[in-house]
């Protein structure tokens, strides 16, 4: 047996020594047993090995639901996360007074997944009427959800402009297109379509078509009497056109085959951008994706081709024979251009960064339907991209890079689907509002409406507006409540 002097500075310093090496390998132990819990790590005491399962977030609207994974009622409320093993897993999220929100997930070793989309609907949904209108041809929300423009009458320059500032009980004014700005024919106004607002929530494109007349006007809703008749300034045949990003004195159209940008602060047209347009879509300021007819390899042939236009430069993305059905669709998310390219017979190609001239031009994707896609669209956000064919739909994920098919249950559709948010997806089909979402998953009837008028949520998410006929052959206005008081 050793005899140890601990009051010996010897003694006492390997004893410091030894203290501080226990403490900095527990220190070093524990970190790395944080990060190891940190990316998901769990010890499996069936098999004694460590597995690396994924992160789950998640977000509720109403927040405070209750989570529960597998049947697993979880120690927090949304919103919350959980360390959840690979695999796949049933998902749910509840609340008192709602419809439980219900989804399988598949989780992959290391993910950060994100169900922060969650809307939780009502089991019992107040519906109020907050306006009366003798009809409504068409209506369109403002981007910011602040305002709505109706028509009431389609052969009248007089609209009906909606504030929205109190959600409950909406600012009727009229707005009234000045005579000076309009074609008449034998006396007579044609047909007024609502075709856009911009960015900023302030101006509005509404076509006026009258005999064999077609002009564009943008109107401003602050001071409807400098409405603009886009068509005479320019005298062009404008057979489309769409705001150029945040400059609402800027537009790209169409004028007969060709792509200008016209700039209504100077009156002044670009030469032809595009010579052949058939279809475009504006991004932002001055990207424009588009599907044009060229000439072929001899020049008594013709092909078709999409691609970009961006910074003045004109990239083809892909050639097609001339006869090919070709439609397009184009957003940017997460740093990166997405350009989808209807190729005929229900596929759909995505490319990332359609203009890059390296291996970062990658198809990445391919979504099929049963027979011809009939449209197709991205969500706001860029991150769905969804596509059908009657009832028929078709959901690529560009952050999962998931592609879901999936079947509009009900009544055939009449007109596609259209995005309420960036998840949620509506149809009017049989004088219904159903709400669901991006997969199908989560189908709600929310009320009776009249079909073809575009429902919108207000600003904070808690109501949807939509139109039904009333009892005296007009036409009202009515909130439903999505987040209960």
């Amino acid at each position: 047996m050793f005899n140890i002097d601990l009051s010996s500075k010897r003694a006492q310093l390997a004893l410091r020594f030894f203290t501080y090496g226990v403490m900095t390998l527990a220190t070093i132990l524990l970190t790395v047993l944080a990060v190891f819990y940190a990316m998901g790590y769990r010890f499996n005491q069936s098999d004694l090995t460590f597995e690396q399962g994924g992160l789950v977030q998640f977000r509720s609207v109403p927040q405070n639901a209750q989570v529960v994974i597998n049947d697993n009622l979880q120690n927090f409320t949304t919103p919350g996360r959980s360390n959840v093993s690979a695999g796949t897993h049933t998902v749910k999220m509840q609340l008192d007074g709602y419809h439980t929100w219900q989804k399988t997930i598949g989780l992959a070793p290391g993910q950060l997944l994100w169900l922060n989309y969650a809307r939780l609907i009502p089991q019992n949904i107040t519906t109020k009427k907050i306006a009366d209108f003798e009809g409504v041809a068409s209506a369109l929300t403002s981007p910011d959800r602040k305002w709505m423009l109706v028509q009431v009458k389609p052969d009248q320059p007089v609209f009906k402009l909606l504030d929205f500032s109190d959600p409950k009980k909406p600012v009727v004014s009229d707005l009234t297109v000045p005579d000076t700005q309009l074609t008449k024919k034998d006396d007579k106004y044609g047909q007024f379509v609502i075709k856009e607002w911009d960015l900023n929530s302030r101006y509005i494109l509404v076509e006026h078509t009258n005999k064999d007349t077609r002009e564009l006007l943008r109107i401003d809703r602050q001071k409807a009497a400098d409405a603009k008749n886009v068509s005479r300034l320019f005298s062009l045949n404008i057979f489309e056109a769409h705001f150029a990003g945040s400059n609402a004195n800027l537009l790209y159209a169409r004028t007969d085959t060709v792509l200008r940008s016209l700039d209504i602060g100077s009156s002044t047209a670009s030469a032809a951008l595009i010579p052949g347009l058939e279809q475009f879509v504006v991004y932002g300021n001055d990207t424009i994706a588009f599907v044009a007819t060229r000439e072929g390899v001899t020049p008594d042939t013709k092909q078709r081709v999409a691609g970009m236009y961006a910074q003045g430069k004109e990239t083809v993305a892909r050639t097609f024979a001339a006869d090919a059905k070709v439609g397009i669709a184009y957003t940017e998310y997460t740093r990166h251009a997405y350009l989808a390219i209807n190729t005929g017979g229900g596929i759909i190609k995505v490319l990332r960064n359609p203009t890059a001239t390296t291996k970062d031009n990658a198809e990445i994707t391919e979504m099929k339907l049963p027979g011809e896609v009939q449209w197709m669209k991205f969500s706001s956000s860029g991150r769905m991209l969804v596509a059908g064919n009657g009832n028929d739909v078709a959901n690529y994920d560009l952050e999962l890079d998931k592609v879901t098919a999936w079947k509009v249950s009900g009544p055939a559709l009449r007109q596609p689907l259209q995005w309420l948010d960036d998840y949620y997806l509506w149809t009017d089909a049989g004088s219904s509002l159903r709400l669901f979402e991006f997969d199908g998953a989560n189908d709600h009837h929310i009320t009776a409406v009249q079909e073809g008028l575009i429902p919108s949520l207000s600003q904070d998410g808690a109501y949807v507006y939509s139109f039904k006929k009333n009892a005296a052959s007009g036409v009202e206005l009515q909130s439903s409540q999505l987040v209960k008081e």
